[in-house]
């Protein structure tokens, strides 16, 4: 845990940068050679492809258990690329390369877009004068990740952070595994790589993925600029809704998704900037055909799946109908390398996602529920719907259902519905088969998010809409960039206006509003007493410890593992109410051994069920007394006011 203040987190952020430099960027360039780019594109793709196969190395080292092969690897490759650099004098061409004309108004929506997205997750584990801070997004996601990052750390496959000795199942990992590995190797601070440098990272490469798209498929400044606008500022209309219906300016129905809430997601953030990396990549590829791009295009998509499954499964539909395409032109290279595609899928999924589930019909419930939500004040039409359905009367419950789903999609996408305005020369700037694997993930992720939910995770495939909503950004800016060239200056402006004021209302409310939870501080706050009871924990005890916690008084650790990567240690049960339950695991027995540790009048069955489950610390409230005479083989050796921990005698057993 590391101050803001502290001069340390700073050097860390260097070190940051040069892990980034010999891990992504290195092994990225290497790939990249071949195809004789401009720097700033070998920069830009180079480190995302590089981030990518240093994912690779971990899940490869990692399942051959020779994780030590990472150090090899880098020092292999960074010698390899000295001296391809040097032979090819690629060195002294960069020196002599001109510098592009600098687009300032660019560089400003970007610097603002970061600012933006960082107000959200900033501030996560930040040391405070009363404690432990965490704010400003979905606290109980942002834990799981520090903890699951902190098992990877430890061993691969990683075990869930809060059920130890067992495996991660039914979970995308590998954005944290590549945090993980840059920890590991270069010995960064946990929390402050993981919730701030990272984070910057990513943020910064999502805008200059965009322009490096914007630049390889010819699309233009103006469009470049849109493109970044929408993706770091896109914002729904369910406000302008809910403050119609009040009559009051009203934010409190939160939205789908919007640009501050980018990097509240931290795998599917990844996933974005990959898949950006992977559209340049295709765009030069399907300019060149040349066969060694579509491998690297082919890489990056099949790798998708492991970073955040939602998008993945966008890229695979994608690419299975660009597959059929060119199977009826017959271009069988292209059909091969697309094949690949899928093979690399299968070989992060199936040993990770195998029992996940799959899929089921849930009708019109997404828009039924939507339009229920009291903020919005339109529960009469769904009382209305009901007692037409009631009495059979098919006709008006269709048309209430429809006007369930227009309310919903207008409300939720916002102006990045301008998407949807094309024409046949719009969609002409884009090549054909980018357009076909587009649209393609679009309309099946529309289908699959608005009619579909998860055996495991529930309503999770909204995820499917959020895809949409982000990628989406693509088509709404091709027209913007294209018919507000068409029209006359002074209406021009007007036009710009207008989309730009209906896009941005939801992400300046949301950060300002993140800025006032810092300033108070208005969120989680693990305070002193906590921390050196974990304190001790973490100096004390032994490293393999197993520690149980009464998840009925600590009910954070109940939502997510906290104490596991502030301790260090390994946790009986901890996070059940959101990852375990989520990953379809089945706590039951863990569950009803805590209630009968704690509870359990038979010192005998208390004794025997620590010695079987390797129970090392219990880890209490104060006010906690336990039921048992066991108090023989159970000594406590820390307390305050805020934690109790109780050692097993393992001797007295």
């Amino acid at each position: 845990m590391i101050d803001f203040l502290d001069l340390s987190f700073w050097l860390y952020l260097f070190l940051f940068c040069i892990s980034v430099f010999f891990a992504f960027f290195v092994p990225g360039d290497l790939l990249l050679i071949k195809l004789k780019l401009s720097l700033f594109k070998r920069i830009v793709i180079g480190t995302i492809l590089g981030m990518v196969v240093w994912a690779w190395q971990g899940f490869v080292f990692g399942y051959i258990n020779a994780r030590w092969f990472s150090y090899i690897y880098l020092i292999f490759l960074f010698l390899l690329w000295v001296k391809l650099n040097l032979k090819d004098n690629i060195f002294s061409n960069v020196i002599k390369s001109k510098v592009r004309k600098i687009d300032f108004l660019l560089i400003g929506i970007i610097f603002l877009g970061v600012v933006v997205q960082l107000s959200s997750v900033w501030f996560t584990g930040v040391l405070h004068a009363d404690g432990l801070y965490f704010c400003c997004s979905n606290i109980a996601d942002s834990i799981y990740h520090i903890a699951l990052t902190n098992s990877l750390i430890k061993q691969f496959p990683p075990h869930e952070p809060g059920m130890f000795g067992v495996i991660v199942q039914n979970y995308h990992y590998w954005g944290n595994l590549v945090s993980a590995e840059l920890i590991r190797v270069f010995k960064l601070p946990l929390i402050a790589t993981q919730y701030q440098y990272f984070t910057l990272f990513i943020s910064l490469f999502l805008g200059l993925t965009a322009i490096i798209f914007g630049q390889i498929a010819s699309l233009g400044k103006n469009y470049v600029r849109w493109l970044v606008f929408f993706l770091y500022f896109g914002g729904d209309l369910i406000f302008a809704l809910v403050t119609f219906m009040r009559k009051e300016l009203n934010f409190e129905m939160s939205s789908l998704e919007d640009g501050a809430k980018f990097l509240v997601n931290p795998p599917r953030a990844i996933s974005i900037v990959i898949f950006f990396a992977a559209l340049s990549l295709m765009a030069l590829w399907i300019k060149k055909r040349n066969i060694y791009t579509g491998l690297l295009t082919v890489l990056l998509l099949g790798s998708l799946i492991g970073f955040k499954v939602y998008v993945g499964i966008f890229a695979l539909f994608g690419v299975l109908v660009l597959f059929i395409y060119n199977l009826l032109k017959k271009d069988l290279k292209f059909v091969a390398l697309l094949s690949l595609v899928f093979i690399i899928s299968a070989t992060i999924y199936f040993p990770v996602n195998r029992n996940a589930g799959g899929l089921y019909f849930a009708g019109f419930y997404l828009f039924e529920n939507f339009i229920v939500q009291p903020w919005m004040m339109l529960h009469r039409l769904e009382l209305a719907r009901r007692i037409y359905l009631e009495h059979k009367s098919y006709l008006r419950v269709i048309q209430y259902e429809l006007i369930y789903i227009f309310i919903f999609i207008i409300t939720v996408f916002g102006t990045k519905l301008l998407g949807f305005l094309q024409t046949k020369k719009s969609l002409s700037l884009l090549p054909k088969e980018l357009n076909i694997f587009l649209i393609a993930g679009i309309m099946v992720s529309l289908v699959v998010g608005f009619f579909f939910q998860q055996k495991s995770g529930g309503v999770n495939t909204f995820n499917f809409l959020v895809s949409v909503f982000i990628i989406g950004s693509i088509y709404s800016a091709l027209a913007c960039s294209f018919f507000f060239e068409k029209i006359k200056n002074k209406a021009k402006f007007i036009l710009i206006v207008i989309v730009i004021l209906l896009t941005v209302p939801r992400v300046l409310y949301q950060t300002v509003l993140n800025i006032q939870n810092i300033i108070k501080p208005n969120y989680l706050m693990v305070d002193n007493n906590e921390l050196e009871a974990i304190k001790y924990i973490r100096d004390k005890t032994e490293k393999n410890a197993v520690i149980m916690v009464n998840y009925e008084k600590f009910k954070l650790d109940a939502k997510s593992p906290y104490i596991s990567f502030l301790a260090d240690r390994q946790m009986f049960l901890s996070g059940l109410v959101h990852a375990l339950s989520d990953h379809g695991i089945d706590f039951s027995d863990r569950i009803a051994v805590v209630d009968q540790v704690l509870n359990s009048k038979d010192s005998r069955k208390v004794a025997r069920l620590l010695k079987q489950n390797s129970i090392d610390y219990l880890y209490l409230h104060p006010s906690d007394t336990l039921a048992t005479d066991s108090a023989y083989f159970l000594q406590t050796v820390f307390q305050n006011y805020k934690a109790k921990l109780v050692k097993v005698s393992k001797n007295k057993l």
